[in-house]
């Protein structure tokens, strides 16, 4: 496995994953899959690249990614087409996407950043996830952001370990989900 930048030619298959790894509702259902990718892989990829990793397997196929906005009003101004599109969306949950918004918003003074990584299931545990937030947590640190943030379903024991094990902390409980924050 190995930690590459995104390049433009990889976007069908990080919005691929990231539907896959979403609900599964998100492969089955065009609307549910539309909101997925509208909330955590689009924006990032179009306006974020730079900040944007995959985890390519043996043979250079897309496995895994991390995505981030490193700097928040930037994101804010961008994103709001996104987030009308989100909005419109039948199948959008727009209580979750709201109080999303605003945790990102509330806590943007100290933590300016903000990520999302998936990888898929076939790849966890063996290192990948590792080396993609060792990659993005040192680009963010090269690019001199103060901290950086994200949202983890508060069920998702097993992530909220993995998110402690880099210095993230649990910072509030949002709906179904825990923000966390960590200091660069």
């Amino acid at each position: 496995m190995e930690v590459a930048p995104y390049r433009e030619e990889m976007k069908e298959r990080v919005r691929e994953i990231c539907r896959r790894t979403g609900p599964e509702e998100a492969v089955t259902d065009e609307d549910v899959g539309r909101y997925i990718t509208d909330c955590y892989c689009d924006y990032y990829l179009e306006n974020e690249a730079g900040t944007c990793f995959v985890l390519l397997d043996d043979d250079g196929t897309v496995q895994g990614y991390t995505l981030s906005a490193p700097e928040y009003k930037r994101y804010r101004r961008a994103f709001a087409p996104y987030l009308r599109r989100i909005l419109q969306n039948p199948k959008s949950e727009k209580l979750e996407v709201r109080a999303e918004q605003i945790a990102l918003r509330f806590f943007s003074p100290f933590f300016p950043a903000h990520l999302h990584i998936d990888l898929l299931d076939e790849v966890t545990g063996q290192g990948g996830g590792t080396q993609l937030m060792r990659r993005l947590l040192a680009q963010l640190t090269a690019q001199r952001v103060p901290g950086v943030m994200l949202i983890v379903g508060s069920g998702n024991k097993d992530a909220i370990r993995f998110y402690r094990r880099f210095g993230f902390r649990r910072l509030i409980a949002v709906g179904g989900g825990t923000v966390m924050g960590r200091k660069l």
